[in-house]
């Protein structure tokens, strides 16, 4: 239930054992390594040397999510995040596997594949044009100006066919209409070249659009052969190209099935090797020692000693506390139980050096808020059966595990909370019930004040406690004290009128008057203790604030019902209604179950952050990163299996 406590670890070894002696430590993953500093210390900076590791890299991602299009993978095995597995002690030798001819080959058959597809798409383009004249009778090759008459294709807009029309009768033009459509028409155009510049002037004035063949339907067309016998042709070109393409994906899934797991290994060992590079820079060294220094938890200082005995006679390894002006990252220590509720102090900010880790004071509030906002008994026993499941099947890690078992609390957090206060998937059963918020708001609201102002004392008896940690007595004893004294007071004098509750409350507003303010000055340090009672409004509005709980409750529990008559409704449809209700039933409690718990999380999570944290918690420290093996697409394996 606090930070973990943190060392500074110092090693020193022989220059030859440094990358091996790093490997080790990025197996282990207990060492949060820092940059040294290379002029206080007097030490050299390694050499930066070129390396294609980030280049081969660029090149497995790019390859393994080309051969992923051709993956056989069942939705069982997407929902459980199945991953290739890798042994630590295998880690090096997979680098061995000759990669790079794999991806040229893969880089052979994309390029070849993209040709044939772009291929494709030009010629869909030459067909869509050519469509425009497949009913043009004369051979493609025909259609050439001669010495005496000028030849053209295009397309006219319809209302300048009459115009054209007038023109031909004179007998200097003549025209062929080959496709009309409802706003232009298709046109094959002979005029004598005698009058060239007047007709092209004209043509271009009545909107003409001039139509050419290209090379690659020139080059298709024979001398007798019509613009529909090449279209015919190209057409054939495409199926050729998807053919060609169909075969270049089967060779493509071949490779998949036989080398791409293969990859993902090999990525995840280079992505390894160019951390340990990368951190290798980040130590100090002269021609034969290496220096290198950084964080580890206590608790990890016995397992490392054993891990590096191999290197006991070329490395020494020295621990010390933090010095005051450090700030060592922060490691949150909490018991199984509260480690899921990492995940909501995470979210608002790691604590900074000297305040508390709020983590198992803000979990059984959240798990009671939670369970308030849902106040569905069906809701919380779906989710919380569903998460279990998860979690023995597809064996999560990391924070995701951490999120999973947070649902399986929260969903038992419903099954009770959501029995007392709401019901089964709309239906509440009145022996359960404690309150019924349908019927009696006014008691949901008053626990749900109550509850805040429960939090909102709590929170500043946590201050109380910081501060003596800090050393700050006056403002501990007498202005978080006097808060402590004067709250409950004061709601018990309001509410039972008896004195000695009064001057109780009298006796904590003199502590904040007289020590709140920091000020010397005897006069303005009684004005401003004074404008500190103030803060009274801040700790009613934060108490209002609870009220939520009530609107969130009743707003699933009223949807539930709501889900539950249009079933009933539906039911009175002949033959098919039970087929709708069902549909209603499953869907509508779908929908509510998920828009009440994201509602449940994102307000559970604002009082904690606003009227909680606000109280005592100070955020502002660092995680802590150790350098250990990453993965990007395959699990590492710590025991040879």
């Amino acid at each position: 239930m606090a930070v973990a406590d943190i060392q500074k670890v110092q090693i020193i070894g022989h220059s030859q054992v440094k990358m091996d002696f790093l490997s080790s430590l990025q197996e282990q993953g207990l060492i949060q390594i820092e940059r040294t500093d290379f002029d206080e210390l007097g030490l050299d900076s390694p050499p930066q040397k070129k390396s294609k590791l980030e280049h081969h890299l660029f090149q497995l991602s790019h390859t393994i999510d080309y051969l992923s299009k051709w993956e056989q993978k069942g939705l069982a095995k997407k929902i459980l995040l199945e991953k290739p597995q890798l042994s630590v002690s295998d880690r090096k030798d997979i680098l061995k596997f000759d990669y790079e001819s794999i991806i040229d080959q893969v880089e052979t058959l994309e390029k070849s594949r993209n040709d044939i597809l772009s291929r494709n798409k030009y010629l869909e383009r030459e067909i869509s044009f050519l469509q425009l004249f497949e009913n043009l009778d004369i051979p493609i090759q025909n259609i050439q100006s001669t010495e005496l008459v000028e030849m053209q294709l295009g397309t006219l807009p319809l209302p300048e066919l009459e115009v054209l029309q007038n023109i031909q009768g004179t007998k200097e033009l003549s025209f062929h209409i080959i496709h009309q459509g409802k706003r232009e028409v298709t046109l094959f155009i002979m005029y004598w070249k005698d009058n060239k510049d007047t007709f092209e002037e004209l043509l271009r004035e009545m909107s003409f659009d001039p139509f050419y063949f290209s090379e690659t339907v020139m080059e298709q067309s024979k001398d007798s052969e019509l613009v529909i016998d090449v279209i015919k042709k190209l057409k054939q070109k495409i199926k050729k190209g998807e053919q060609k393409a169909a075969e270049i994906n089967e060779q493509a899934k071949d490779l998949s099935l036989k080398y791409r797991e293969k990859l993902m290994l090999v990525y995840d060992g280079l992505l390894n090797e160019r951390n340990k590079n990368k951190f290798s820079h980040y130590m100090g060294e002269t021609k034969t020692v290496f220096f290198l220094e950084g964080w580890i938890k206590v608790q990890d200082i016995e397992i490392l000693t054993q891990n590096l005995e191999p290197y006991s006679e070329s490395v020494e390894w020295f621990f010390r506390p933090p010095l005051p002006e450090e700030s060592p990252p922060v490691i949150l220590d909490n018991p199984p139980a509260g480690k899921p509720f990492e995940i909501v102090t995470k979210l608002y900010g790691l604590p900074r050096k000297g305040s508390l880790d709020p983590t198992m004071y803000l979990a059984p509030f959240f798990f009671i808020f939670l369970g308030l906002t849902v106040s569905e008994a069906g809701y919380g026993l779906l989710v919380a059966f569903l998460s279990l499941l998860y979690l023995k099947f597809a064996k999560p890690k990391g924070g995701l595990k951490l999120f999973v078992r947070l649902l399986v609390i929260v969903g038992v957090a419903n099954v009770f909370l959501g029995s007392m206060v709401g019901g089964w998937f709309g239906f509440p059963v009145p022996e359960l019930m404690v309150i019924d918020p349908l019927n009696d708001p006014l008691s949901f609201l008053i626990l749900s004040l109550v509850l805040g102002f429960i939090q909102v004392w709590f929170g500043t008896l946590l201050k109380m406690i910081s501060d003596i940690k800090q050393k700050k007595y006056l403002d501990a004893f007498f202005v978080q004290g006097g808060w402590l004294i004067l709250l409950p007071s004061l709601v018990l004098y309001l509410l039972t009128k008896v004195p000695v509750w009064g001057y109780v409350t009298i006796g904590g507003a003199l502590g904040i008057i007289l020590f709140a303010s920091p000020n010397r000055n005897p006069v303005l340090r009684f004005f401003g203790g004074l404008y500190s009672l103030y803060d009274i409004s801040r700790y009613l509005s934060d108490v209002l604030s609870y009220s939520r709980l009530l609107a969130l409750g009743l707003a699933t529990t009223v949807i539930a019902m709501v889900v539950n008559t249009l079933c009933e409704s539906a039911l009175g449809i002949p033959w098919i209604g039970w087929l709708f209700a069902a549909l209603i039933f499953v869907i509508g409690h779908l929908f509510n179950l998920g828009i009440s718990f994201l509602g449940g999380f994102v307000h559970s999570m604002r009082l904690q952050f606003v009227e909680f944290f606000s109280k005592f918690f100070e955020a502002g420290g660092q995680p802590f990163k150790p350098f250990q093996l990453e993965s990007e697409y395959t699990e590492f394996l710590y025991k040879q299996e």
